[in-house]
């Protein structure tokens, strides 16, 4: 039920008023002090964090209306994380205030003015006692308030935003998540908590971010993405000084999410990114942007559209999605914001700005972006322009509006040496240069989630009945720094469009000079938990240790030149994937405990956990946490030079072939890799002792059914043969025929079975008088199709190949010391 506000008299015509003075030019007169005729006293660039010692990022900006102009940001260091604001003129900037009191996890906060001289408030998401909260804290006149929490502790809130209204109130509006539900909810602020918390989502739909808005007439608008059937929709309602009906603003039926808002003085406009699913070459799978704009009318909301009907106002191709034709062309990361509209008033007219990566082939570490603006002049769209470039992560100050075309921004340089500087700088609309939109032909639509698994398997190991699980335990959000993605959009996507019982968000520790945040951390666990539904959908948590180690032995594995990312050539990648039970444990960084894995290894064995390694090249400890090798991920296919898996085995390791697809582009589940996981049921516990236990095997996206068993033991675990006899058996159940099995023997092929045309292959291996000690054999399945290598992180949804977890035959000396015989 939405229940009313309680604003004071007369707040309709308060807030409108307070719009109508920024409108006014007469608002910054009198408040420049260096004569650049801009309202928030500066006229060129100004560092805002060249000082300090912590890693910085997310900032929000604000102009009152006296021409203060405030700061403020997260910043992490050495597990802690802290809410940083700064005055930033006019005149010379203040010192850095920390606004955020006690505790370790902090998320990005929100500042906005509220409507009187030298006040503004920060809003941000904090950790109290388990709980996720609002916390407000207010600055008046360069003092700091203490601090109020403004959603119910009894409930856990995130992802707050908020909007200054007029003297003294701001409305704050979050995610709440209670009863199973996530919800929008909002609260107002008169220099304290005073009004109640009440809803503004609707329905038994969950709902997660917000962005609100003031229309020229004082009416409160609050915006968000609501998810239904497989989709994320844009939804929209007043909510003061009289709450209205919810309406719907996206299309039905396709996937639209992250709104922004903004009031002007000729309309009330929503911009919001629109995802569709597609498939490109010979099977890949990734996700086509678009950013869209809705105005409301009398007749409710419109969408903007250019001359010929289409509403999509800009598509995010470069930088965003690999090219498929006529060749492949790879796109890396960014350190940016890839998917995110922003909404800028100038003299009438309305801007839609976005970032994009500056060079499409451009490595993550070395790439900035460009700024691109479009207009739209009230009857049509203009061509897009560049209107900065050089920096990346661009923020707008708010009120976002010009004065003489300029307007005012936050933006970093590439972070270097464990820092990201940011900037506050003006930008003219009028000065612009040419923006170039490529053809990005060969990808075409897909359905998901795709059609292609069977009945569910069942097998008996002993006394249990073992269910097969599909995983991809790999995968990264927007919350590591050059991939993307919300991370309930990839819980979403992992569970409904990739069709996965079980997934783990494992974002890097450190990469690229930038920090895992406690924050960022917390917020994987937290949805983690939340996502997880027993005997549905299993999301653990976890993250990636992003190790380096010298290639040179005259080199420690402490010296920081092992994870500077200029000096990547002198050292190789020793990555693991940490996966937690749901209580989760620490996040441990590389660079904070000088590169020890051991210190690694004893938080995560204190916690339950388990790992993996990753890509291709690693080195084991024989640690007990140790309990898999990733073969094939999103990346490539890393056994097809299976010389170091071997070599491991060879050395006595013993550990599972697992494949997670890394993903970074937003296609948990459909990046070319999956594990298969044998679990007495789809539970954390049961997962956790499947992975413990062995019971899992490797394909490269593809659904193939892999059983085998050793001497009666299943993959995975050891197997006697005191006489020196071995009888390796597979079925395999494949969605394709299948072409081949391959049995590989202490690292040499000794059998193979080829496929007779149909999708059901059994085969038996007898070995006879093994020589004593240890064997080690494991299948390489193959059905019709293949795996074509493209580059980065492109690889076919469904490839063609499948490898078993090894079995371990052991000979004692009793056996025989003759010949191997195989059959």
């Amino acid at each position: 039920m939405f229940l009313p506000f309680l604003p004071r008299r007369g707040a309709a015509f308060a807030v409108g008023a307070f719009l109508l003075a920024l409108a006014a030019p007469r608002w910054i007169v009198g408040l420049e002090p260096t004569g650049s005729g801009l309202p928030w006293g500066f006229s060129q660039q100004v560092a805002v964090n060249a000082e300090g010692d912590s890693y910085d990022s997310k900032p929000s900006l604000t102009v009152l209306p006296d021409g203060t102009t405030w700061m403020a940001w997260h910043a992490y260091r050495t597990g802690r994380d802290r809410v940083l604001a700064r005055r930033i003129g006019p005149g010379t900037p203040g010192p850095i205030d920390t606004v955020s009191d006690g505790g370790t996890v902090h998320g990005p906060p929100v500042v906005t003015g509220d409507g009187q001289a030298g006040s503004a408030w920060v809003f941000w998401a904090a950790r109290v006692d388990r709980r996720w909260r609002i916390v407000g804290r207010r600055v008046v006149d360069g003092r700091w308030q203490r601090a109020v929490t403004v959603s119910d502790p009894a409930a856990d809130a995130i992802l707050p935003c908020a909007a200054g209204l007029s003297q003294g109130r701001v409305i704050v509006s979050w995610c709440e998540s209670s009863d199973g539900r996530f919800r929008v909810r909002s609260r107002v602020l008169d220099g304290a908590v005073d009004g109640p918390a009440v809803d503004v989502s609707e329905g038994a739909h969950d709902s997660f971010r917000s962005a609100l808005a003031v229309d020229k007439d004082g009416t409160v608008w609050a915006f968000w993405d609501s998810y239904q059937d497989g989709n994320y929709s844009i939804r929209a309602r007043p909510i003061l000084p009289t709450p209205g009906p919810a309406e719907p603003i996206s299309p039905p039926g396709q996937n639209c999410l992250t709104p922004a808002a903004l009031g002007t003085e000729s309309g009330l406009y929503v911009a919001w990114l629109q995802v569709a699913d597609v498939i490109g070459g010979e099977g890949a799978i990734t996700q086509w942007h678009t950013l869209h704009v809705a105005e409301r009318r009398d007749e409710g909301w419109q969408p903007l559209c250019r001359a010929h009907g289409d509403s999509a106002a800009a598509t995010l191709t470069h930088g965003l999605i690999a090219r498929i034709e006529p060749e492949p062309v790879a796109t890396g990361g960014y350190q940016g914001r890839r998917r995110a509209p922003m909404l800028l008033e100038d003299r009438g007219s309305l801007w839609l700005l976005w970032e994009r990566k500056s060079d499409h082939r451009g490595r993550t570490p070395n790439v900035t972006g460009q700024l691109i603006g479009r207009r739209w002049s009230g009857a049509q769209w203009h061509e897009p322009a560049v209107l900065h470039e050089g920096l990346l992560d661009y923020h707008l100050a708010h009120p976002a509006r010009t004065s003489n075309g300029r307007f005012l921004l936050a933006a970093s340089d590439l972070p270097r040496n464990l820092r990201r500087r940011y900037h506050c700088l003006p930008v003219d609309v009028n000065v612009t240069s040419t923006f170039r939109q490529d053809d990005w032909p060969g990808w075409r639509p897909v359905k998901l989630p795709l059609d292609d698994g069977g009945p569910p398997q069942e097998i008996r190991d002993g006394d249990r009945v073992l269910r097969l699980y599909w995983g991809d335990l790999h995968c990264h959000t927007g919350l590591t720094a050059d991939a993307e993605g919300e991370p309930d959009e990839l819980l979403h996507y992992a569970r409904d469009r990739a069709g996965l019982d079980v997934v783990v968000m494992t974002e890097n520790d450190f990469i690229y000079d930038t920090f895992l945040t406690e924050y960022e951390f917390a917020m994987d666990h937290f949805l983690a938990n939340r996502f997880t539904r027993p005997g549905r959908f299993v999301a653990l948590p976890g993250f990636e240790w992003t190790s380096r180690l010298p290639r040179s032995p005259d080199v420690d594995r402490a010296d920081p030149r092992n994870w500077n990312s200029q000096q990547w050539g002198a050292s190789y990648p020793d990555h693991r994937t940490v996966i937690y039970p749901p209580a989760g444990g620490p996040v441990v960084r590389h660079p904070e405990v000088n590169n020890d894995i051991q210190r690694l290894y004893e938080a995560v064995e204190k916690a339950g956990g388990v790992t993996w390694t990753q890509h291709a090249t690693w080195d084991l400890t024989g640690h007990p946490v140790e309990l898999g090798v990733e073969v094939s991920a999103g990346w490539d296919i890393y056994i097809r030079n299976p010389e170091r898996v071997h070599r491991a085995l060879d050395q006595g390791h013993r550990f599972a072939l697992v494949a997670n697809g890394d993903s970074h582009r937003r296609n948990p589940g459909l990046c070319g890799a999956l594990t298969g996981i044998y679990a007495e049921d789809l539970t954390p516990e049961a997962i956790l002792d499947a992975l413990r236990s062995r019971r899992v095997y490797a394909t490269n996206g593809s659904r193939i059914v892999v059983e085998s068993w050793a001497n009666g033991r299943f993959m995975g675990r050891e197997a006697e043969a005191p006489d020196g006899d071995a009888e390796i058996s597979l079925s395999v159940i494949a969605p394709r025929p299948i072409v081949e099995a391959v049995l590989i023997r202490d690292g040499q092929e000794v059998n193979r079975f080829a496929g007779d045309g149909s999708r059901r292959l059994r085969a038996v291996h007898r070995d006879a008088g093994l020589t004593p000690g240890t064997h080690w054999y494991y299948w390489r399945v193959a059905q019709q199709g293949t795996s074509p290598r493209y580059p980065g992180n492109v690889k076919v949804a469904r490839g063609h190949l499948a490898w078993s977890t090894p079995h371990w035959v052991v000979v004692n000396d009793r056996g025989s010391a003759g010949d191997v015989k195989g059959t």
